[in-house]
């Protein structure tokens, strides 16, 4: 009997001192990261409160662009009444700036988002080859989940790719085809990453990062949402996707 408690014991400690190490650089990135990752939202002195997070970003290229999710920017942007497209990056200092941004391209096959801000360039964070990604890696996302519930501090989850599938699933039968879908297969599918982890709102357009490299992997775009809109806080399903960051790439490209 003793030895069978002891061995069992072993057995745990070793998973911990896997698990331990599988992380050991999560610290380092994440004090790599922070700095990037900026808070996306509209202003309007008559909000309340005046800015209102939408989501998140994260800067690249020279530090005044930064990449984010197409669903996360206002959809009434053109009307005379729209709030206005903001961006708050966090100082030397540690206090948020409220910076204006501009909506320089969207990609709304994929939900992806090119915006440029004004003001003093921040520290830009260096997009990987995502076709490098595989299946079972363990990687991080940053971001601010639940909006200000939990205050404008970054908050980052671990995250294990558990599959890389197509962003637009075959349906069993005609009728139950989405209009989603429907758009998403004619213009072609593409390759997205399911994750083992919990994400909310305000982690969309978040980095999906190497804990080894800091090198971005993908941004954050969805939830699976078992049934109404207000479970995913409730009851979270534990998967997310994101968007694999050779396509955030191509953004950059064109507008360097």
């Amino acid at each position: 009997m003793k030895r069978r408690f002891f061995h069992a014991i072993g057995l745990s400690v070793i998973g911990l001192m896997w698990g331990s190490s599988v992380w050991a650089g999560l610290a380092d990135a994440v004090v790599r990261v922070k700095p990037s990752v900026v808070l996306v939202g509209t202003f309007k002195t008559t909000d309340t409160p005046r800015f209102q997070l939408r989501g998140a970003g994260f800067l690249v290229a020279g530090g005044d662009l930064a990449v984010t999710t197409a669903h996360v920017l206002p959809s009434d942007s053109g009307s005379a009444e729209s709030a206005s497209l903001f961006v708050q990056v966090r100082a030397g200092s540690g206090e948020w700036q409220m910076r204006a941004a501009t909506v320089l391209e969207i990609d709304v096959a994929r939900d992806l988002a090119l915006i440029r801000i004004t003001g003093t360039p921040g520290p830009a964070l260096k997009i990987g080859d995502s076709r490098r990604v595989r299946e079972g890696d363990n990687l991080a996302f940053m971001g601010f989940p639940i909006g200000g519930s939990l205050g404008f501090s970054h908050v980052t989850h671990r995250a294990t790719v558990s599959s890389i599938t197509s962003a637009a699933l075959p349906s069993p039968s005609a009728e139950r085809l989405k209009e989603q879908a429907i758009r998403g297969l004619r213009n072609g599918t593409f390759d997205i990453f399911q994750l083992d982890a919990t994400a909310y709102p305000g982690n969309s357009g978040g980095p999906l990062f190497d804990p080894d490299t800091s090198e971005v992997m993908g941004v954050m775009s969805m939830v699976l949402i078992k049934n109404t809109r207000e479970s995913a806080l409730s009851q979270p399903s534990g998967i997310s996707y994101a968007i694999p960051s050779r396509y955030a790439q191509a953004l950059v490209d064109r507008h360097r």
